[in-house]
């Protein structure tokens, strides 16, 4: 039996690919393996595989979604694509002539390392089978660094294995003044939302990016960006991260940290953990509509009563998160709340999450949730005037102001650890300080 590796080496799956090639979101080449072997000529690719003269027509156009080059000879067909935009890898499968029953088996073989629900748009593929119809090899190429291969064993069997292209990692610094947005600010100068992302999460216990951020405030960063011999790859960890906020009149500041058991996370130069156990906002807002109050006339009422929660204003189907690790007690109506989320702590508060326009699909009582899970989407259900979330705590019985509540800092660096901690720190923070502040589209990439 030949597998993928056995036709490049004979040079037929070489030439399959040179008649439709799959290119990238960037235009760059979608390889199935990198090798540079030369096909085998014509007469001798003809003799062992049969008459492949529709394969190997250079006028044969085969790259509608999803790309289809496929040789059909008294041993082999072969059949390589893309998955398409809004397709999935098994439609892609069936659109190139696979049996639904062969997409299944390749499905369940390739599990243990690749889940099919976890393919992508533009996303390669390639797959030999038998005169018969048996499946002899099968590769799957996610983005540009991961190959997931299902192949048959000596025995008959098959055996699924992924590999990862080397990449070259490097670590830059990056600086700039923000002009409108943060994300804006990023953007302009060469990079992507997944940067802009790692680098907003670390400070989430303490600025709010959506409604703090001002034009003027200055951030800088320590990153890892990981590269291959095409080109940029895919963004590492933020190492070290620094953001200065006029309006807050401060500066913060987070290291990167890994103690010699291998955990990690981010701490203040003085070795304090910047995590809390609770987060600043359940949701990206746009302001804040209504506060904590004993005695708010009620705009659907029309009468003073308590309003004890805090309102965010955002559109409809704005996520929704938990701001802390708990239980959840309740899914469900909760008459003028409408459709609510309550979660308990472990330090014994209970947060609300009202008015929701919909909950997180297969949210349920009793299920643990993790600080940042999603629980809902924000809407207007109950009696509400407009789409906000309403975030209420509660302990005891008792509602507090989620504005006032001091939550506990997460745990300090060990003190076994303070020595090697101060060294990176020192060699961190200076890396920090020497980011130039760029202000445009200059950036190191």
């Amino acid at each position: 039996m030949r597998g993928l590796s056995a036709l490049f080496a004979s040079g037929l799956l070489v030439a399959a690919a040179a008649v439709a090639p799959v290119a990238s979101a960037d235009g760059s080449p979608f390889p199935i393996l990198t090798a540079s072997i030369e096909p085998a000529p014509r007469s001798e690719m003809s003799t062992r595989y049969g008459d492949l003269s529709d394969l190997l027509a250079p006028e044969t156009d085969r790259s509608l979604d999803p790309v289809l080059a496929s040789a059909t000879d008294s041993t082999l067909t072969i059949a390589t694509g893309r998955v398409p935009k809004g397709g999935t890898l098994a439609g892609a499968l069936r659109g190139s002539g696979v049996s639904p029953i062969l997409v299944d088996q390749i499905a369940r073989g390739l599990r243990p390392v690749f889940d099919f629900r976890r393919a992508r748009p533009g996303d390669f593929y390639a797959l030999i089978r038998s005169e018969a119809g048996e499946l002899l090899s099968f590769e799957y190429q996610r983005g540009r660094g991961e190959i997931y291969r299902l192949d048959r064993n000596p025995s008959g069997g098959l055996v699924a294995k992924k590999e990862v292209a080397p990449l070259e990692r490097r670590i830059l610094q990056l600086g700039g003044v923000v002009t409108g947005s943060l994300f804006n600010s990023l953007v302009d100068l060469g990079e992507r939302a997944e940067l802009v992302h790692s680098f907003t999460d670390i400070f989430l216990w303490d600025f709010d990016f959506s409604t703090q951020t001002r034009s003027g405030d200055e951030f800088r960063m320590v990153f890892e960006k990981y590269f291959d011999k095409d080109g940029f790859v895919r963004y590492g960890r933020v190492l070290a991260a620094e953001y200065r906020s006029s309006k807050a009149k401060r500066s913060y500041v987070a290291v990167w940290f890994e103690d010699e058991t291998g955990r990690g996370d981010y701490f203040s130069p003085e070795g304090n953990s910047v995590r809390r156990s609770f987060l600043k906002a359940p949701v990206k807002y746009s302001r804040i509509s209504s506060r904590y109050s004993k005695a708010r006339l009620h705009p659907v009422l029309h009468v003073r009563r308590p309003h004890e929660a805090v309102d965010y204003a955002a559109p409809v189907g704005t996520p929704v998160w938990s701001v802390a690790n708990g239980k959840v007690v309740h899914v469900g109506w909760s008459g003028g709340l409408g459709r609510t989320v309550k979660v308990k702590h472990s330090n014994g508060y209970i947060t609300f999450y009202a008015h929701l326009s919909r909950f997180a699909q297969g949210l349920r009582v009793g299920q643990q949730v993790s600080q940042k899970q999603l629980l809902g989407y924000v809407g207007m259900t109950g009696l509400a005037s407009g789409p906000h979330l309403d975030f209420r705590i509660q302990k005891n019985g008792r509602f507090f102001d989620p504005l006032a509540v001091k939550f506990e800092m997460g745990e300090p660096v060990p003190s076994r650890s303070r020595a090697r901690f101060n060294q990176i720190k020192d060699m961190r923070l200076a890396e920090l300080q020497a980011a130039e502040l760029s202000a445009g589209l200059d950036a190191a990439l």
